[in-house]
């Protein structure tokens, strides 16, 4: 076990609700011990019904040692193994985080939240079949304790089961979002500019946005102007640009400095979002008549800058034509297309109805080239030209 010295002042200057100390006559610091385990008491041994009865399980705990009262905050994981299994490159958890979190030791599960959880749990074993309703399974649970707050007396429980619960229909009111923004350290104003996702064509709740970081930069998202979501909203990562993802006080801190494309998907889970979030190299292609290619072809891809400020700027074209003008990530390249309003401002497509070309939303959209001209992008200011 830690031991940590935890000046008084720093948990008064970080708003940490300390109640008491281990003594009450001591004019030292109290010392925060870092339990490593904490105990879940088993739960009662009913058939917990979670569709058509909504029972509730109820758990208890017993506040970890940190050797003094603490405001703590507990997090549920559940699972369907009694081995809790993080995921890797390959495979998915073998648990969920319920979103609900709680800050006593006496825990009412929401039954409709605990179900679709354990419903995608039982889909995630079972991909051949969709007959869960009505299932009865043995689920198994833990928690993780977080001194309220802060980052501190991270602690993780015992394993208890409950051996037969009952699934009910995932029912939601939800719909996908239709707006999503990130805010950061190296985004606008730092930490106070939310900018604006693009929204994918034709796929609900799937949105992108190029962006630079700073190495060490560290972000947020959210599906509106304050809506402070962080890492551990994030079902799975996809880092297909080794950016270096990771985890800083439930931001997400990205590593290696650059450009990146940042896509994220926001899948309705019951009553919630599932997130996954996807970084990809910032590869921006010229297609079509310009270039006489439909397809990706890495001779007609940008150059990228180097710095926050500087220009993307294509190969020469080589054809006259309108200009086709994409980024690349896992989908058709015309639900990630945009172009320059007047010759002069980046314009995404999203969901505008792009059928026979540009002009199909007005003259002012559509970009003539002629062969010999090239294509300059300021992705930090949402400005182009064409030279």
């Amino acid at each position: 076990m830690k031991k940590i010295l935890f000046p008084i002042l720093l948990l008064v200057g970080c708003g940490l609700p300390l109640l008491t100390a281990c003594n009450t006559d001591r004019d030292d610091n109290p010392t925060l011990h870092e339990a490593e385990t904490f105990v879940l008491e088993s739960p009662e041994d009913n058939v917990y019904d979670l569709g058509a009865g909504l029972d509730t399980i109820v758990l208890n705990c017993v506040q970890p040692a940190y050797g003094f009262t603490a405001a703590t905050t507990y997090s549920v994981q559940v699972s369907l193994n009694e081995s809790f299994m993080d995921a890797t490159e390959e495979t998915e958890a073998n648990y969920k985080t319920l979103s609900t979190t709680y800050t006593s030791t006496s825990i009412a599960l929401k039954p409709a939240e605990l179900n679709t959880a354990v419903v995608d749990l039982w889909k995630q074993a079972n991909p051949e079949s969709d007959a869960y309703i009505g299932t009865v399974t043995p689920v198994y649970f833990r928690l993780t304790a977080l001194i309220t707050g802060s980052e501190l007396g991270s602690s993780v429980s015992n394993v208890v089961k409950v051996s037969q619960v009952k699934l009910g229909e995932v029912v939601s009111t939800i719909a996908p979002p239709e707006e999503m923004y990130l805010v950061g350290s190296s985004i606008g104003t730092t930490w106070a500019t939310w900018k604006s996702m693009v929204s994918v064509n034709g796929l609900a709740g799937e949105f992108w946005s190029m962006v630079y970081f700073d190495a060490g930069a560290e972000f947020k998202f959210g599906k509106f102007e304050q809506d402070w979501n962080g890492y551990s909203k994030i079902q799975q990562f996809k880092d297909n640009a080794g950016a270096g993802l990771s985890d800083s006080g439930d931001n997400i801190k990205v590593s290696k400095g650059g450009w990146y494309i940042v896509y994220l998907v926001a899948e309705v889970n019951g009553e919630d979002y599932q997130y996954t979030l996807s970084f990809y190299k910032p590869n921006v292609y010229v297609l079509g008549n310009t270039v006489g290619d439909w397809n990706y072809n890495d001779a007609y891809m940008f150059s990228v800058p180097e710095d926050k400020d500087g220009s993307f700027v294509s190969p020469a074209l080589t054809a006259t034509g309108e200009v086709r003008m994409c980024i690349k990530a896992d989908t058709d390249w015309w639900r990630l297309e945009f172009t320059l309003k007047d010759g002069a401002t980046i314009f995404y497509r999203e969901n505008n109805a792009v059928n026979n070309g540009w002009t199909d939303l007005g003259a002012e959209y559509s970009l003539t080239a002629n062969p010999g001209q090239k294509i300059s992008l300021n992705f930090t200011e949402g400005t182009g030209s064409l030279n």
